[in-house]
């Protein structure tokens, strides 16, 4: 069994400064041997060269095999290289994997070429023999390292898998594990999700169970699992000191539940809870009347683990979905693998764009004078649209070598895509999502409201006259500043003022309905910034709300920071009126200045989830010992916090973003 304690320490040992040395060495020297092959199996030889060469290490403690070498960077090493690389944010079709392994996927493939007879079809089955025989070579030499070291289970394991299907729970495991740790840190990219975890992994976890296992020891195992994914980005955060690597600060995101919750669902919550560590972040899809002694346990986990956890509200999003036009079988069967991102499992590769909203908004604002709040909304909404079109005819442009060297790894297990024998470029996959991600809703929301009550119906102000005031920054107008702040605003319950930032959201969506795409693309539109409400805030002027220019603006669907002043109930009925339906993914981050039991969570996110709100993530935030760890970091090197969708170690952040998080509002 698995020494989680030892695993544990490790991740916190290791160097944030390290990069994956055997691969940086090997794949310069590999560029230069294939500088002249125009191929297009050409980055699958590298590739197969790149796995025959770096080492297989295990260590005593290891339970499941499959780790890097690190170790900083040589002397004019830049790292990380990018001769191989991947777009990285998707989930993989492990089901296929686990029961077929590599080699059932290579002979489906094979057939499939053979039916096509094509030499592209041909050119890539090449490709994938290739790959597939150098992952089985991989496993084979780890598996002999776990022999010569008395690992006996892993070595069995890893002489089948993931070459040929697996045959027990520790084998999936260790078959998904490999998998997952090649595609991050070989090829090369972040947010390689495992997507419908319980699903897949339900019949190893009954078979184990009839083999005599017991729970406890399979919560055990799949928590030596759950640790191991912390191993690919060690404590490295995705915006600050960043580790060399190329899948740097890559989430791990794990999806549980949906309309059919599963014994194994409560199993990966416990196993969880036993981690309890940053990485995987374990996305719960609420069905509530699905299980309920599931839903129980959803809020017994999340009061424990609280910013490791996401759950959303699997009916708003189904229906959505299916609303777009998607069949059953896939929008059932949606996933969340980067941040607050929406995918459709192995069915879709994505694209997303954070779209510069309030830089919009205040283009338009800019353009003429306007008479009413909805001439504006419809001149907003046309502007939104020509951004995303530019964006959507860019991601469904032409193929190119580039886009086919993208995904030349990925390929082989989104199994929409292998079994006709396709790279999954742009147009290739059957489902190609784009999510479009509205910024700053609140600032935006509530400046419409200010705009229409100071100017288009108490007329206090000509529009040319406050726009000035605007392009001033409020200079001289402190007062004025100091009257909009005191103003209700988005997030206390008053329907008139909320319809403003409803309306900002629905002429984001509405740009979005407005896109031409082709047939198999699909765009979301979402309310989420991920560190944009910080990070773009410089190139943002002074808006209607009397936020100064450079200010942040608003973070995810919340309310501007400070602006909600009636506390929870309030908050959760002014978000419940966003059109959800229509932007089923993007991100809520709730802050509890205390920790709270499980029965307060689930009344708490059920009755949002009954008003027909979409997401919850939860931070209990103790002020004084954030800002000790700012003065004393070395006392708190475990220390998370629930960052956009995921969590961070709070002493790894840059001191704006450990600001941003103190700045919550903390309600009780």
């Amino acid at each position: 069994m698995p020494n989680l304690q030892i695993l544990k320490d490790l991740i916190f040992e290791s160097d944030n400064k390290a990069c994956f040395i055997e691969r940086e060495r090997i794949l310069p020297c590999l560029e230069k041997k294939y500088a002249e092959d125009n191929s297009s199996e050409k980055y699958a030889k590298i590739f197969a060269d790149l796995l025959d060469s770096v080492s297989t290490p295990v260590l005593d403690c290891d339970f499941f095999a499959g780790r890097v070498v690190e170790e900083e960077p040589d002397p004019g090493m830049s790292a990380p290289c990018g001769v191989l690389y991947s777009i990285g944010h998707m989930s993989y079709d492990y089901e296929t994997l686990l029961k077929k392994g590599i080699s059932g996927i290579l002979r489906d493939m094979e057939n499939r070429a053979e039916e096509l007879a094509t030499e592209s079809a041909r050119r890539f089955v090449y490709a994938a023999r290739l790959i597939a025989e150098s992952i089985k070579r991989y496993a084979e030499r780890y598996a002999a390292t776990a022999a010569e070291k008395g690992l006996s289970e892993m070595a069995r394991a890893l002489s089948v898998v993931p070459y040929r299907p697996a045959y027990d729970f520790y084998s999936a495991l260790q078959s998904v594990w490999l998998i997952h740790m090649i595609a991050s840190c070989y090829v090369g990219s972040r947010d390689y999700a495992f997507g419908r975890f319980d699903r897949y992994m339900f019949p190893y976890y009954e078979q184990a169970l009839r083999e005599g296992k017991t729970e406890e020891e399979l919560i055990r195992i799949l928590a030596g699992f759950l640790i191991k994914t912390n191993e690919i980005c060690g404590r490295a955060t995705h915006n600050y000191k960043h580790k060399p690597i190329p899948s740097n600060s890559s989430k791990q995101y794990l999806t549980i539940g949906g309309d059919r919750p599963n014994a194994f669902s409560s199993v990966v919550l416990r196993a969880a809870e036993l981690s309890d560590m940053a990485q995987p972040t374990v996305t719960v899809l609420l069905k509530p009347e699905a299980d309920l002694a599931f839903t129980d346990q959803v809020f017994h986990t999340f009061s424990r683990l609280s910013d490791k956890m996401n759950v959303y509200n699997y009916e708003v999003t189904h229906r959505a979905l299916l609303a777009k036009g998607l069949p059953e079988e896939v929008a059932s069967d949606f996933t969340f693998s980067g941040c607050c991102a929406l995918d459709l499992h192995y069915h879709t590769i994505r694209n997303e764009q954070y779209v510069p909203s309030p830089v919009l908004f205040l283009t338009t604002l800019h353009e003429k004078e306007y008479r009413s709040v909805e001439e504006i909304l419809r001149a907003f909404r046309e502007n939104l649209r020509v951004c995303m079109q530019e964006f959507a005819d860019r991601v469904m442009g032409p193929d190119c070598p580039e886009r086919e060297r993208a995904y030349f790894f990925d390929s082989l297990f989104l199994s929409d895509t292998a079994k006709n024998c396709q790279h999954a470029a742009a147009g290739r996959a059957p489902y190609y999502l784009i999510n479009f991600f509205h910024i700053g809703a609140a600032t935006i929301g509530d400046s419409f409201a200010a705009l229409d009550r100071l100017v288009f119906q108490e007329k206090r102000f000509s529009y040319a006259a406050f726009m000035k005031i605007l392009d001033k920054n409020y200079e001289g107008n402190e007062a004025l500043r100091t009257e909009i702040f005191n103003m209700v605003r988005f997030g206390n319950d008053d329907e008139s003022v909320d319809r403003y930032t409803v309306l900002s959201a629905e002429a984001f969506a509405g740009a979005v309905d407005d896109l031409i795409l082709k047939p198999n693309f699909f765009a979301i539109p979402s309310i989420y910034t991920l560190e944009r409400d910080n990070t773009m805030a410089e190139i943002i002027g002074a808006t209607p709300d009397g936020r100064h220019a450079g200010d942040p603006v608003s973070e995810n669907q919340s309310p501007v920071y400070g602006a909600d002043r009636k506390g929870i109930t309030a908050l959760l009925r002014s978000l419940a009126r966003y059109p959800f339906e229509r932007m089923p993914a993007g991100g809520l981050n709730l802050s509890f200045s205390k920790k709270h039991s499980p029965e307060m969570l689930k009344a708490i996110v059920l009755s949002y989830f009954e008003m027909g709100g979409l997401h919850a993530g939860i931070s209990f935030i103790d002020r004084e010992t954030l800002q000790d760890a700012m003065e004393n970091p070395e006392k708190y090197k475990s220390l998370t916090v629930r960052l956009y969708g995921f969590s961070e170690y709070f002493i790894n952040l840059p001191l704006w973003q450990q600001i941003a998080v103190l700045n919550r509002t903390a309600y009780e």
